[in-house]
């Protein structure tokens, strides 16, 4: 095997592109061009920045990666490999009860065959599930329809709220 991922650049970039969509909360996205392979940090200049005309050895390829802020105010990034991370830890990870159930439609996805996979679209939930697992291992966001309890939105602050079934981001303190 030559030791290219059978996931392209262009699909996990989907998935983080999906991922910052379905996610306000998250601020200052900064996409760059990166090289990717062996030793490919030195290709980089004393900023991080990669040149445009940098020569590539064997075994790097050019790639992407995207940095953002969490609600934390931590600087974070993703990458083609470490939403590959991602996938993996879903894809190979035990999971049971309700975090199993969420995992299904990706563990289909991930396991279709290359062309077959290129054609089917996950949802903005489902690329929220990748990326999370990706960063903190377990989800710690809510991912959209995956959050719902018996077709209604949990609300853990509903009766604190003045209309009773308000979105978080309706309210604001006086």
């Amino acid at each position: 095997m030559s030791g290219e991922h059978l996931f392209s650049d262009d699909e996990t970039r989907q998935v983080a592109e999906g991922f910052l969509a379905a996610s306000p909360w998250l601020g200052d996205a900064e996409w760059e061009r990166i090289v990717i392979g062996p030793n490919a940090g030195y290709l980089a200049g004393f900023d991080g920045v990669f040149p445009p005309d940098a020569e590539l050895s064997e075994g790097q390829k050019w790639s992407w990666q995207v940095s953002f802020s969490d609600p934390a105010g931590t600087k974070q990034a993703l990458s083609h490999e470490v939403v590959l991370k991602g996938l993996s830890h879903i894809a190979y990870g035990d999971h049971t009860g309700p975090e199993g159930f969420r995992y299904m439609r990706i563990q289909q996805w991930f396991t279709e065959p290359t062309d077959a996979r290129r054609t089917i679209r996950l949802s903005e939930s489902d690329h929220s599930l990748i990326c999370q697992c990706a960063l903190y291992g377990k989800i710690v966001f809510p991912t959209g329809e995956a959050e719902t309890l018996f077709g209604k939105k949990l609300d853990m602050f509903e009766e604190q709220r003045p209309s009773g079934n308000q979105a978080l981001t309706d309210s604001t303190p006086d």
